[in-house]
């Protein structure tokens, strides 16, 4: 679903394919996904090339060799729009190299994580390169699937790439892997529910306004609404029916996940484990994140406005039939909104009166297997996809989501295609990924923190009190970090 048209005159990487969704997230984002389980998959056939010598894990990966001729390199990948992207990309890399030969694969979102890590597992050599989820960099680093590039390489993702997509691909002191975009949550109210309710809906973007990047400035800086609007905004609109007679006040699009809910505790200086990863306690169950479980508490608890355990796109979904007045969720949701006949605003994502602004961030990444044959050859087609104009424009052209380097950020700040909306919600975004964007944490446990924290935020929405749930998820990743490190 295409849901903006820029004009003719807008420059390269606006101009998009028609698609059906905007900005994905890659997992949870439909965005995070539980423990990976290897399942059995058929082994690819074999490549039939000349290979350049294999490099050692503790050689990281430069560009300075050269890729011999009739080399053909294999990225593995999801299937869908980013499938396609990635193809383009390769073609436009074939054109300027043509001795390398750039083959995708892909798999089905609901087999990818397990068959790619099987793989990996595996050693298996005709795998390339890796589509990587920006919660799992740290686990292939640390368990030798994926080389690191070379300090070259990274300087020049630092000073290309916004710090936090460059910080998630990063692990032990080395880069891992590469950003090829983010992702964003804006929050999406209901303007006729709330008037209805006797409240003033936030300054947003909606159907007819044009915003300019000062507006945006201030609209992000100065009007950005708290937890606490939100929270009273919600009672206004469900009173005590709790989604009866009357409709849902609030809801976050994906229930309990820490992709979604990390700003909770991060707007109020709250991180989830310690610098070194290796233990939550003081940190997941410290001062910051009981008051932000508490607030979370108290949406289901106490004031009853928001329903509880939604599935991924009931939100929307709820909000778009009129039961919901405002959700938190991912730009994605752009298109089905906007196709709706709700009168509807887009808000920055909102943060407690008390603390500051942290945004949800991260999405994929490209990252170089250690059993490939073609290391340098792979690492050199990485960088040209991630980290050069040509790459990087033509990843943005076809895709349309929000793009890391600053180039691309800068031009959709200044280009007048996206003062209208709802193009001006990726010019939100843009402000949002280079002022308030928080990554997740880095370690090899993520998997088990993330279980850990859906599990404790599912319990206390249910009623379990707000100590006992966080100590037991502190107990949890604190179990899973000693038994995963190697450092």
């Amino acid at each position: 679903m295409r849901w903006w048209k820029p004009p003719a005159a807008s420059p390269p990487g606006h101009d998009k394919q028609a698609r059906t969704s905007v900005w994905t997230a890659g997992t949870a984002e439909r965005e995070d996904v539980g423990p990976l389980v290897p399942q059995r998959t058929k082994r690819p056939e074999e490549k039939t090339m000349i290979r350049l010598p294999l490099l050692t894990t503790a050689l990281a990966i430069g560009l300075t060799a050269t890729a011999h001729a009739e080399t053909t390199l294999t990225v593995l990948m999801i299937e869908g729009l980013d499938k396609g992207s990635m193809e383009a990309v390769a073609a436009a890399y074939m054109a300027k190299q043509r001795e390398v030969k750039v083959e995708i694969q892909s798999l089905p979102w609901n087999q990818f994580f397990q068959v790619s890590e099987m793989r990996l597992k595996s050693a298996d050599a005709a795998v390339d390169l890796i589509y990587t989820d920006a919660p799992v960099v740290a686990s292939y680093a640390a368990n030798g699937y994926i080389l690191p590039f070379d300090a070259a390489v990274a300087d020049e993702a630092k000073a290309k790439l916004v710090g936090p997509s460059v910080a998630t691909g990063t692990y032990d002191g080395k880069l891992y892997s590469l950003p090829m975009n983010s992702s964003a949550q804006v929050l999406y109210y209901n303007v006729d529910l709330l008037k209805a309710a006797g409240i003033t809906p936030p300054s947003g973007l909606t159907k007819d306004s044009a915003t300019k990047p000062d507006a945006i400035v201030k609209l992000a800086g100065e009007e950005r609404w708290t937890f606490e609007q939100v929270a009273e905004a919600a009672k206004a609109v469900s009173g005590d029916e709790g989604g009866k007679a009357k409709p849902w006040g609030f809801a976050f699009e994906q229930f309990g996940e820490l992709y979604q809910l990390q700003p909770l505790g991060g707007s109020l200086g709250g991180e989830l484990i310690s610098a070194d990863a290796k233990t939550a306690d003081g940190y997941l169950n410290g001062d910051a994140w009981t008051k932000a479980a508490s607030w979370w508490s108290d949406l289901f608890n106490k004031d009853n406005v928001s329903p509880r355990s939604l599935g991924f796109g009931e939100a929307a979904q709820m909000f778009t039939n009129g039961q919901l007045a405002m959700f938190v969720g991912g730009t994605w949701n752009v298109p089905a909104v906007a196709g709706s006949s709700i009168n509807f605003g887009i808000a920055p994502h909102p943060k407690f009166a008390e603390g500051k602004a942290s945004t949800p961030t991260g999405s994929w990444y490209l990252s170089v297997t250690k059993a490939s044959p073609d290391a340098a050859a792979a690492a050199d087609f990485a960088k040209f996809a991630a980290l050069s104009d040509e790459g990087t424009d033509v990843w943005f052209k076809t895709l349309n989501q929000l793009p890391v380097t600053n180039r691309l950020l800068d031009q959709i700040n200044s280009d007048p295609a996206y003062d209208a909306f709802p193009a001006s919600v990726m010019r939100l975004s843009a402000w949002e990924s280079r002022n308030t964007a928080a990554a997740r944490p880095v370690t090899v446990a993520f998997s088990q923190l993330q279980d850990a924290f859906r599990t404790a935020f599912t319990d206390i929405a249910n009623g379990v009190p707000v100590d006992e749930a966080l100590g037991t998820a502190v107990d949890a990743y604190d179990q899973a970090a000693a038994r995963l490190n190697r450092k």
